[in-house]
């Protein structure tokens, strides 16, 4: 009789011990914060811009703990295709449950060698007036306008495999555009991302390839007109894109 009480007092308190493990297990806070963005503050990236600024606008919210917008912090960004970036956000609670959010940004067009950051005060700009071309010589120039007049001779001469020295090897990169014309207003440089459909390289980055563009041809930034120019690309192993053919609209 006394075995089958004891037996009866175990039994009770076993069952206690587990309705308490599924009440605390079911209390568990498991939930990471979520996290919240202001639509009214439209923040534009440049390039190496601060953290702090990115977290602007951004809050971070626990069910238990309330706000832990403290906690915030940007884990990484990532570019797209140099139009934008895609910006990922971590928070963390009390209970060291992460919560994870992604915004995108549009790119302010001079943190990617964009048009505006383009030389205006000549009041021209002329061969060899964009991003990555500034110091070129005399010799270049010439190079450059030779390598202008036919694609498929600047193909042949840029598909070099490395036989001989000095020559370039490897795939050309490729240069699409959108558009055959881009309009600007007087004073201010074209922003060329506006006009490039695919830019991209079996090395280079789009960054990189941005600030290797080449344009051949004059432009009078202060005077209203259209000025027929050619647009082509260099990767760092000196292969050159396809020369496209384009009208800038100064109005």
């Amino acid at each position: 009789m006394e075995a089958k009480k004891i037996v009866a007092v175990v039994g009770a308190i076993d069952v206690v011990l587990l309705v308490v493990c599924l009440v605390l297990y079911l209390g568990k806070d498991r939930k990471g914060p979520e996290i919240f963005f202001d639509e009214e503050k439209q923040i534009e990236y440049t390039e190496g811009m601060d953290k702090e600024l990115l977290l602007e606008g951004v809050t971070a919210v626990d069910e238990k703990d309330g706000d832990v917008s403290d906690s915030l912090l940007v884990e990484k960004v990532a570019g797209t295709n140099g139009k934008e970036v895609i910006v990922t956000y971590v928070a963390r609670d009390g209970a060291n449950n992460v919560g994870k959010a992604s915004r995108a940004f549009t790119v302010v067009s001079s943190s990617y060698g964009g048009g505006d950051s383009l030389p205006v005060e000549e009041e021209t700009l002329e061969t060899g007036d964009m991003p990555g071309t500034e110091g070129a010589t005399e010799t270049e120039t010439e190079s450059n306008e030779e390598g202008s007049s036919g694609e498929a001779e600047g193909q042949d001469e840029n598909q070099g495999e490395g036989d001989n020295e000095g020559e370039p090897a490897g795939p050309n990169p490729i240069l699409v555009l959108n558009a055959d014309m881009i309009e600007t207003k007087k004073g201010v440089a074209p922003n060329w991302n506006e006009v490039i459909e695919t830019m991209s390289d079996d090395k280079d980055d789009y960054n990189t390839l941005y600030n290797n563009l080449k344009l051949e041809g004059q432009v009078k930034l202060n005077e209203e007109g259209e000025y027929p120019v050619t647009l082509y690309t260099v990767d760092t192993d000196g292969n050159r894109s396809e020369v496209r053919n384009l009208v800038v609209k100064v109005s």
